[in-house]
């Protein structure tokens, strides 16, 4: 055999191993999730059945309900407002893994099999479609100056784009600071990675307008996730009873911060949403209630005061996604939910 024939022959074997670790690569259930505080698997939170009690209600509260105000039923396809799903028997899904909420309230959707942004507006109505070819769509980052930042999760790099599609910079990421579970988002000039443990990684700053490596004498991992505020929120859990936020004014600050105890029976994962413009801010929680999982985002005050429980529909987690909730800068809640048969764009007042 030829040194050019066992070549082939060895590039086959390493196809069909890999087609085969694919298809049987066992899909995430929650008793094979990590179990440490904070720590999230496939775009929600650590959920483990059949532990604490399987009947628990929340405490009654005075905050308000928050209601369902538009939901937009979104087709898997190639057309106008559609979104890329390739859903193959005994291979991993592949459709839309993340989304995120510009600053003007736009909603940005990585449409990962099309190689698209899929941009919609505040209230769901298709605006357009930012071709992106050649691109491997892991996440997007949009920032407060009108920038998108691109995710590309096979070359390790971030892509900075205009609205418009103008590309203006590519910046290769270190791949220690990525984890699988994680996901990016932006807080000023700073580009972080929140990684599995809920806590936040510098990984770029924006100079002059373009992407640049951080400060080497910079403290790169936090405690919490950053918040446009400089806030720094850190989530701790006491799995069946309670949640903690401690809160930290500023990065640079230190000690125990603020604290805020969140009674909550049954509760089993908990996560930082984000902050709206008037500084009140979203804890994303999952909690057993008979011999389901009840997912429910709560609404705080800046000064720690509980506004309202909202409570997001169920969801099959056909796919895993980076996230399944954003919030707009005046407190509506947007969840992207990607079905088997179809995605769905919900959006949530209090």
């Amino acid at each position: 055999m030829t040194r050019l024939a066992m070549v082939g022959v060895a590039f086959v074997a390493l196809l069909i191993f890999y087609a085969w670790m694919t298809a049987n690569r066992p899909a995430p259930t929650p008793d094979a999730l990590p179990q440490e505080p904070g720590e999230e698997a496939g775009g929600r939170q650590v959920v483990r059945r059949g532990g604490p009690p399987t009947k628990n209600q929340r405490p009654a509260e005075d905050a308000a309900a928050g209601q369902l105000s538009v939901q937009r039923v979104l087709k898997y396809g190639r057309g106008e407002g559609e979104l890329g799903m390739v859903l193959g028997r005994g291979l991993a899904p592949t459709g839309p893994e993340s989304f995120a909420v510009a600053r003007d309230g736009s909603i940005l959707v990585a449409d990962v099999v099309n190689q698209r942004v899929v941009v919609y507006s505040r209230d769901g109505t298709f605006l357009r479609n930012i071709e992106l070819p050649g691109i491997a769509l892991g996440d997007i980052i949009p920032d407060r100056e009108g920038r998108v930042f691109i995710y590309d999760q096979v070359r390790r790099a971030l892509h900075q784009y205009d609205t418009d599609g103008t590309l203006h910079d590519a910046f290769e990421l270190n791949p220690k600071d990525i984890h699988i579970r994680g996901y990016f988002h932006a807080a000023g000039n700073a580009v972080f990675f929140a990684d599995a443990a809920a806590q936040d990684v510098l990984v770029a700053v924006v100079r002059d307008g373009r992407l640049a490596p951080p400060d080497p004498s910079t403290e790169r991992r936090a405690p919490g996730i950053h918040s446009e505020s400089d806030r720094v929120y850190a989530l701790s859990l006491e799995k069946g009873q309670a949640a903690r936020v401690q809160i930290w004014d500023a990065p640079e600050a230190r000690g125990e911060g603020k604290a805020l105890d969140i009674p909550w029976p049954g509760i089993v994962s908990a996560r930082f949403v984000g902050e709206d413009d008037a500084r009140r801010f979203y804890i994303q929680t999952e909690r057993l209630e008979d011999d389901r999982v009840v997912l429910e985002v709560l609404a705080f005050s800046a000064t720690g005061e509980r506004l309202a429980v909202i409570q997001m529909p169920e969801n099959d987690y056909a796919i895993w996604t980076a996230k399944l909730v954003d919030v707009r800068g005046d407190g509506a809640l947007v969840a992207l939910l990607p079905q088997q048969d179809q995605a769905k764009l919900n959006l949530f007042t209090y």
